[in-house]
């Protein structure tokens, strides 16, 4: 099991939620830590985990130019990217015509368009320092757990459905693209996870027996480090599946 001590990562979306789980753990874990969030509240993680904090939007080509430079020269190199930024709310092919167009950049923007552009961004830098791993969090909308009958999605979402079927497509065709480069690139699938983005699209009032099964940020954490831990020979091209209900545990790669 490879350690993490002394390892780069950036991680997007870190204000809140998952992404500042995945943050407070790397760190943990002994990594150089560079965050980044649209939200303000970033800089006060950033701030006490040590990080570099660069604020600004993951669609925004500049930011991710800014993020992933002022990472390089602050450390040196990056070995870990953790495309973590995303939103979710409901949408449907009835939307006003207006919203929807709204509604797919901001959606695009943030759950595709960001992962591509640090994924871009990064890639060679890993492969000039021998490689790296480039983790996608994705959801259990595409990958459905145990028993769902819901084999192609959820109804009511189509935006971030398709965001995330698109991320699909880079998930796998980097892993093809830079094995020879010696990064490894998968999808983390989240199930329901206590966060305030879950609880802005379910309501004020979400069913207790079905929060009572939500997962806790900090377990996701710990199979995110676990999947980094594998190393250079551990599995890539995964879509691995978190469920709430279910045991948070790293299953065998497929």
């Amino acid at each position: 099991m490879a350690g993490l001590r002394g390892q780069t990562a950036i991680v997007t979306g870190a204000a809140r939620g998952i992404g500042e789980a995945f943050a407070r753990r790397l760190v943990a874990e002994g990594c150089n830590l560079t965050v980044t969030d649209r939200l303000e509240r970033v800089r006060a993680v950033g701030d006490e985990l040590g990080a570099t904090t660069v604020l600004g939007d993951v669609a925004d080509p500049a930011h991710v130019w800014e993020a992933v430079g002022r990472t390089v020269d602050v450390y040196g190199s990056i070995d870990i990217l953790v495309n973590n930024a995303g939103e979710a709310w409901a949408t449907g092919p009835n939307d006003d015509w207006d919203r929807a167009a709204a509604d797919y950049e901001r959606i695009f923007g943030s759950n595709t368009k960001g992962a591509f552009l640090f994924g871009r961004a990064v890639a060679p830098i890993m492969a000039a320092g021998g490689g790296g791993n480039i983790v996608n969090v994705s959801t259990d909308h595409v990958k459905p757990g145990p028993g769902c009958d819901r084999l192609h999605g959820h109804g009511g979402m189509d935006l971030y459905n398709a965001s995330k079927w698109a991320l699909n497509g880079l998930t796998f065709d980097w892993a093809r693209s830079l094995a020879d480069s010696g990064i490894r690139v998968n999808n983390l699938c989240m199930g329901a996870t206590e966060t305030e983005m879950l609880r802005r699209v379910l309501g004020p009032k979400p069913d207790p027996a079905y929060q009572a099964t939500w997962m806790q940020p900090e377990q996701t954490a710990q199979i995110l480090v676990e999947l980094l831990q594998e190393g250079s020979a551990g599995r890539t091209a995964d879509s691995i599946g978190l469920y709430a209900g279910e045991p948070s545990v790293m299953p065998p790669p497929e």
